[in-house]
């Protein structure tokens, strides 16, 4: 089977595709558009389709011509709440929500994938379920266990499963793998501090919560520096600070909204007692009060071995021997594929995609783009691995 040759013939509809929903970007819980989209394609090659799977996910099931094992493959759907800056011809529509992290891309890709794999329905022995999740960036509690709840991974039960990602940090085309932890646990902090408000004019008659809360935030960075082991990655990032209401009226409370990233689990498991006992102790120290919300969300995405190299020898037959880069660090950055990896042995990889064609932004940049010719190359590797796994 030669896969790329059969990508190639389809490339301009993955690039339509990829288009199509990139100007429809919709947001986790809420991809009904892009479901509809989606089930719509499946339906048009044959397979069996389930739509509002775990919510509004979607899954197609190709049934080979005879029995066999049973491999997944997933992409995320969903958008995030970012007003896009790209330019593009085929720019969001919906102001205020972006494809800013690839997800069109991916959504595409396996659209791409599952396209080419229903052409060779009588070559293929065994399943391959095709998963369209929503809600990725929805941690803590993102699509993934909804979908794995709803039964997406039984009947027939999935042995292998695979994702990929599109990161601009790998060399353009090329594929990214590494067996043990790849994405990092991804947690959320909230604190809540309480002060005593009053006028600008006169700070002494009040607990100013804009001060105290700022401690905190700095403070924070001491629990990295400090208590930690420095060959244990930690991230404890503030993303949102809320205080006030007016210039001269000092705060009588502040918010702050933040997120913790570990890949040692017994690290991670000490991270709230440490968090809290500082926070609390600060807010004490200048006489406010102050609480923490800790919520445990995804945990460390951990690629078996027998998967990784699954995606290598894929690779190297869909694209030819030297495409493949061995990763040596994994990301802070967190992703919730890390459920299903906990169901069936798999990997996630990582596709080059900063070409010529692509901006100089990151994911979750309001003016990110990317190359769209990796596309065809992502398609190839993962309707490839499939075909792998299901010789296994």
């Amino acid at each position: 089977m030669n896969i790329l040759a059969d990508v190639f013939a389809i490339e301009e509809e993955i690039i339509a595709w990829r288009r199509h929903i990139h100007a429809h970007p919709e947001l986790g819980y809420a991809e009904f558009q892009t479901a509809e989209f989606v089930a719509g394609k499946l339906g048009e090659w044959g397979l069996e389709v389930h739509a509002g799977v775990g919510g509004t996910s979607v899954v197609g099931v190709l049934h080979g011509a005879s029995a066999g094992r049973s491999v997944a493959l997933r992409a995320d759907m969903d958008a995030l709440p970012v007003t896009e800056e790209t330019g593009l011809s085929f720019a969001s529509q919906n102001p205020g929500c972006m494809h800013a992290c690839g997800h069109d891309g991916h959504t595409a890709m396996l659209l791409g994938a599952a396209k080419v794999l229903a052409a060779k329905q009588s070559e293929i022995a065994g399943t391959v379920k095709f998963l369209f999740q929503s809600a990725e960036e929805c941690s803590p509690r993102g699509g993934a266990i909804p979908l794995i709840e709803a039964g997406a991974l039984d009947n027939p039960k999935v042995d292998y499963i695979f994702a990929l990602h599109l990161w601009p940090e790998v060399p353009f085309g090329k594929v990214g793998v590494k067996a043990g932890p790849l994405m990092s646990a991804s947690d959320r902090i909230q604190v809540h501090v309480t002060g005593r408000g009053g006028h600008g004019a006169a700070p002494h008659q009040t607990v100013d919560a804009v001060v105290v809360a700022s401690h905190i935030v700095t403070a924070l960075q001491a629990i990295v520096s400090r208590q930690m082991d420095p060959l244990e990655p930690v991230v404890v990032t503030i993303g949102r600070f809320i205080a006030g209401q007016r210039h001269n009226v000092i705060a009588p409370t502040a918010y702050l909204d933040g997120t913790v990233r570990t890949q040692n689990e017994v690290v991670r498991q000490s991270l709230p007692h440490k968090i809290s006992q500082l926070v609390e102790g600060i807010a004490a120290g200048f006489g406010a009060s102050a609480s923490v919300d800790y919520e445990f969300g995804y945990p460390t995405l951990h690629n078996h071995p027998e998967g990784a190299r699954m995606v290598v020898e894929a690779t190297d037959l869909a694209l030819g021997e030297g495409n493949v880069v061995t990763l040596e660090r994994p990301s802070m950055g967190g992703e919730d594929f890390a459920y299903y990896l906990d169901h069936a042995v798999g990997a996630m990889f990582w596709l080059g995609c900063k070409g010529p064609g692509a901006s100089e932004f990151p994911v979750h940049n309001s003016r990110f783009d990317f190359d769209e010719q990796a596309l065809s190359r992502g398609t190839a590797v993962m309707a490839e691995v499939a075909l792998q796994a299901l010789r296994k």
